[in-house]
């Protein structure tokens, strides 16, 4: 009997969306995401950022948005820690912006109680407020 794939389901009822930047180098970031742990167990999971479709107007070529993960034990995100930096960036390319794309990080051990995504536009990048990024945890 095959197993299942890892990571294949999801619970929406957790997913927290964000629109992106409305100007250039600007930030956002989702309402966090309660694991409801205190660290005793942790199930295996995924964070999964998906990275909307960007027009060439939003993302012109060689324009950037990158994608990052922080963690805090307060939902209030006072003393946040970064667990990934850059979980992934989206580039704007032949005249076409950038394509939907999903970026993934295993859950590490060291992850506080709540998580978030952010979501920050480089230099000369247009408004992008039209399109939303989702986080959602994986299981």
């Amino acid at each position: 009997m095959p197993f299942p794939a890892p990571f294949g389901r999801s619970d929406h009822a957790l997913s927290e969306s964000k629109a992106l930047p409305a100007a250039a180098s600007g930030s956002v970031v989702t309402d966090p995401i309660d694991l409801m742990h205190q660290r005793q167990f942790l199930a295996d999971m995924e964070l999964v950022v998906v990275a909307p479709a960007l027009n060439t107007t939003q993302l012109p070529d060689t324009r950037t948005v990158t994608y990052s993960i922080e963690t805090d034990d307060n939902a209030a995100f006072s003393s946040a820690k970064v667990l990934n930096a850059s979980i992934g960036v989206q580039t704007g390319a032949d005249a076409a912006g950038a394509a939907k794309t999903e970026f993934r990080l295993r859950v590490p051990s060291n992850v506080e109680r709540y998580v978030r995504a952010k979501a920050t536009t480089g230099a000369s990048t247009g408004n992008c407020s039209a399109a939303s990024m989702v986080l959602e945890p994986r299981f």
